[in-house]
């Protein structure tokens, strides 16, 4: 018979997995990190493709208007620009804008902002952008109007001026003053990414033309930039102050409606950069020689 010594000398381990505190506290655990595993994945998702997108998109901005479709045309002190209107997509704000421009409110106004050669503020009727757009300026607000048809793409014009309500159900809101949409830095433009976030269709087009992916679904987009593109580049590049207000006055001396047959492009399209392409050409020929 083992002494009392020898009992508690080489006693029997009990191992402390098999306690029923132990198993509870692990049920316990998993449960939580399932649903934190799931929580995560439902963010990445949700960063992975934003809402509101449809797979099978109507791109009515790369396709020739028809000759009664009703166009903007902007003549500026550096040359003219013109846009293909979309009342069908915009009603309210067409009708809006399209009085604002008969009624001759924006002859004499400015492009009184270029930011980072990604966008131009215009419609404003002082040249300084942080002067509430003048005296005088239309201080109409109009619910901004999404259409899966109008996206935020090169050359694409689009209007916002605040927003309505309280946080988080605010709207974003329309007016008077609009963007000139060019391009953002080709770091943001990964073709992968794009797809990822914005559907197989819509990144595909935000890759090959450019734009500006982060206002998808936000503003009303009303038109399309068609003629003038060597104006609307060198718009997007002028020297800017620490404002971004131009150094030198932008002014648009004239704006008027008409039909796209009344002033057709020679060549519909908008202009997408080919000279990676083509540097890869060189380098393939090169190659074969």
């Amino acid at each position: 018979m083992a002494s009392d010594y020898e009992k508690y000398e080489n006693p029997k381990k009990k191992n402390p997995l098999n306690s029923p505190a132990f198993r509870k506290y692990f049920r316990v655990s998993l449960v939580a990190i399932i649903v934190i595993l799931v929580f995560v994945l439902l963010i990445w998702l949700a960063g992975a493709r934003q809402s509101g997108i449809p797979d099978d998109i109507d791109f009515i901005q790369l396709e020739e208007p028809e000759d009664d479709n009703p166009v903007v045309i902007f003549e500026t002190n550096i040359g003219t620009i013109s846009a293909v209107l979309y009342p069908e997509e915009a009603p309210e704000y067409y009708e809006y804008f399209t009085g604002l421009v008969e009624s001759g409110y924006y002859d004499g106004s400015y492009v009184c902002g270029v930011v980072d050669s990604a966008y131009a503020l215009g419609g404003t009727l002082d040249p300084d952008p942080n002067n509430d757009g003048g005296e005088n300026a239309d201080e109409t607000m109009l619910q901004a109007e999404i259409s899966d048809k109008l996206w935020s793409i090169k050359g694409s014009m689009a209007s916002f001026v605040g927003t309505t309500g309280m946080w988080p159900f605010q709207k974003n809101c329309a007016g008077s003053t609009f963007f000139f949409i060019n391009d953002i830095d080709d770091v943001y433009m990964d073709e992968d990414a794009l797809k990822r976030s914005y559907g197989e269709e819509l990144g595909s087009v935000y890759y090959e033309y450019g734009g500006i992916p982060n206002f998808t679904n936000k503003y009303t987009i009303f038109a399309q930039v068609y003629d003038g593109w060597d104006v609307f580049e060198e718009l997007m590049n002028v020297e800017t102050l620490d404002t971004y207000q131009p150094a030198s006055d932008i002014v648009i001396e004239r704006a008027y409606i008409t039909t796209y047959g009344e002033h057709p492009a020679e060549v519909y399209g908008i202009p997408v950069d080919s000279s990676s392409d083509d540097e890869v050409t060189e380098d393939e020929e090169n190659v074969s020689e």
